[in-house]
């Protein structure tokens, strides 16, 4: 939460960085930093396969509903093009789910790095455990269900439990998601290309991973506890006028349905 779907670049664009970070480890404001630092739209996972184009969103839900049951080689081939697909056109991916499914973007992207943002368990859990209260009340697919591109929301929410009981064994994030995402890391991507993160750190180790020079601005800082509940509740506000609109239109009908009725028993 807290920013915009990005549009790809020119076809071929070199792809360079894997962003593995779980949720609320300071993905936002890597997203920004490389964004800058890599001269290049950053393809954000979780905005784009919930918010982005309609052809991203039918690709990420292709992708995670593909993952968990690849056993062919056809179907890996198939998974193998949809990521190419839907990455094409960006300098790196960030987020949940790109993030849970970093050992088949590099399969993909062999020569890319992974960078892993990261932070303190105990702060990151009390702000995952703030965006799950958000995400998780009872009212919120009711409310956004005349929403074109949130109605995707409920499917996307299915095929993540199954990715996250796959690769986790755990059916959504938890308190100690953190730690055994991060450990799956350290099994799955070389040494060499893993390299973890906090962006408390600025632009000095960022660009030193990158091995590009520090850019004469001030560091990025996005997506703060506030920035996510704003867009929650952005997102409350447009469900409910949604459901004006269409109570307004199921009124008019019953009105004009009632007129005919009486002009023929008149």
């Amino acid at each position: 939460m807290g920013q915009g779907p990005s549009l790809p670049g020119p076809p071929g664009t070199r792809f360079r960085v894997i962003g593995a970070g779980m949720s609320r480890t300071g993905t936002k404001t890597l997203n920004e930093a490389l964004t800058i630092l890599l001269e290049g739209p950053v393809h954000d996972s979780g905005i784009q396969s919930l918010g982005g184009p309609i052809d991203q969103i039918k690709a990420w839900l292709d992708i995670m509903d593909l993952a968990p049951k690849v056993q062919s080689f056809s179907e890996q081939k198939k998974l193998d093009w949809l990521i190419s697909e839907v990455l094409d056109g960006y300098v790196a991916t960030m987020d949940c789910p790109a993030a849970t499914l970093t050992p088949e973007i590099m399969r993909v992207y062999p020569e890319a790095i992974v960078i892993a943002t990261t932070r303190d368990q105990k702060g990151w859990w009390k702000s995952m455990n703030y965006l799950n209260s958000l995400m998780g009340t009872w009212y919120l697919p009711l409310v956004v269900v005349w929403l074109h591109k949130t109605q995707v929301y409920g499917a996307w929410r299915e095929r993540f439990h199954q990715i996250m009981l796959w690769r986790y064994k755990q059916e959504k994030i938890e308190e100690d998601t953190l730690r055994i995402h991060e450990d799956h890391l350290r099994q799955v991507v070389p040494p060499e290309k893993l390299f973890f993160y906090e962006v408390s750190q600025g632009w000095g180790p960022l660009c030193r991973i990158l091995n590009v020079p520090i850019p004469d601005r001030p560091f990025p800082h996005n997506n703060s506890k506030g920035a996510a509940g704003q867009t929650f509740r952005d997102h409350v506000v447009a469900g409910l006028l949604s459901w004006i609109f269409i109570l307004m239109l199921f009124s008019m009908l019953i009105w004009v349905v009632r007129s005919w009725f009486l002009q023929q028993l008149s």
